[in-house]
């Protein structure tokens, strides 16, 4: 349930933003309803997101909206820069998009490797994700490194309990982090830090 409301939050900001300049409407299945989004055709950058694959199938009427805009209503508070550690987690049965997870994308945005995580932003404040961006810089707390991808992310994963254990030691603000109930269901779980916010990616 925590999952559904979290996305549907993010549905509810995009539905928020400014008008866009030149509009392009799409639908996505996402939790096994359509959802109707919107993207900018003269944005710059466009051909870096939008997959060649995705531009054949959608000229073709076999696929709609591009994974990048899915990931950014799921993700409406980070760049698309800040976005490089996640893809698009996709349930087979429903043939929907169920959420976002950590991990390389494949040419529609999807996780290359399947696994049963899912990520969710755990904090509404920009210090926990400071707390564990400074530690990974210093090397204070072992398990936390940086992403090579440019994103800027930090992540540390492993059991719940001993992630729980390794922000409470950061402070008041990573503390609130560790005593998510998103870490004390998962016995693995990834914990990330990009764009001011911490997510945490569990069964």
């Amino acid at each position: 349930m925590r999952r559904i409301l979290t996305l549907t939050a993010a549905l509810t900001a995009l539905s928020a933003l400014p008008a866009l300049a030149e509009a392009t409407f799409c639908t996505a299945r996402i939790n096994d309803r359509d959802v109707v989004l919107g993207y900018d055709t003269a944005e710059p950058g466009l051909d870096k997101n939008f997959s060649r694959r995705e531009r054949i199938a959608a000229r073709w009427g076999e696929h709609d909206c591009p994974s990048y805009v899915v990931l950014r209503a799921l993700t409406p508070e980070l760049t698309d820069d800040q976005r490089g550690p996640f893809c698009l987690r996709h349930d087979e049965a429903t043939k929907s998009v169920i959420g976002y997870d950590l991990g390389e994308r494949d040419a529609w945005g999807q996780c290359r490797q399947r696994s049963a995580s899912v990520c969710e932003r755990v904090n509404a404040t920009r210090s926990a994700a400071g707390a564990m961006t400074s530690a990974a810089a210093r090397g204070t707390l072992n398990g936390l490194r940086a992403l090579p991808d440019g994103s800027g992310a930090v992540i540390m994963s492993g059991s719940g309990s001993v992630i729980s254990s390794a922000l409470g030691s950061l402070g008041t603000a990573a503390a609130t982090v560790a005593a998510s109930p998103a870490l004390a269901a998962g016995a693995a779980v990834s914990v990330v830090a990009v764009g001011g916010a911490v997510y945490a990616c569990s069964d």
